[in-house]
């Protein structure tokens, strides 16, 4: 009887444990897609339209449409990383267009409940690349 509550306890243990497991291993995952780029604080269109198809479920049909709408933001911010001439504010304002931009016409390519998730997604890409700046605002300063 008492090996029996342990095995039991033991069971519920692990039916509790790993889908918690699981879920920050997806998260760890998410990032590592996402991290895993060129120099910039923009992941490659492919990295993101794979991580948009599987975490918006698109069809290959609206994979068709995003990835030149990825590749088109993908090329204006580099070209705007590129461009010595554009500094500050100025730069960041640059950004929030393109991206807004962008987000329009990737919006026209999504149905409504993709549309919020899409929305989640560029908000924690948004903070990811504030957590990047803050850690490298921290650096110099060290330095």
């Amino acid at each position: 009887m008492k090996t029996t509550r342990v095995y039991l306890a033991i069971l519920l243990a692990i039916m509790v444990v790993t889908p918690v497991v699981m879920a920050v291993a997806a998260q760890q995952q998410e990032e590592q897609v996402i991290n895993k780029q060129v120099p910039g604080p923009e992941p490659p269109a492919d990295r993101m339209l794979a991580l948009y198809t599987r975490k918006l479920n698109l069809t290959s049909d609206q994979q068709a449409q995003m990835k030149p709408l990825l590749e088109e933001r993908q090329q204006k911010l580099t070209a705007l990383r590129n461009d010595s001439s554009v500094r500050g504010r100025q730069r960041l304002h640059q950004v929030k267009q393109i991206r807004d931009d962008e987000d329009k016409k990737i919006n026209t390519v999504l149905n409504d409940d993709q549309k919020k998730e899409y929305a989640q997604l560029e908000e924690q890409q948004i903070e990811r690349m504030r957590q990047h700046r803050r850690g490298q605002r921290a650096l110099d300063e060290v330095q």
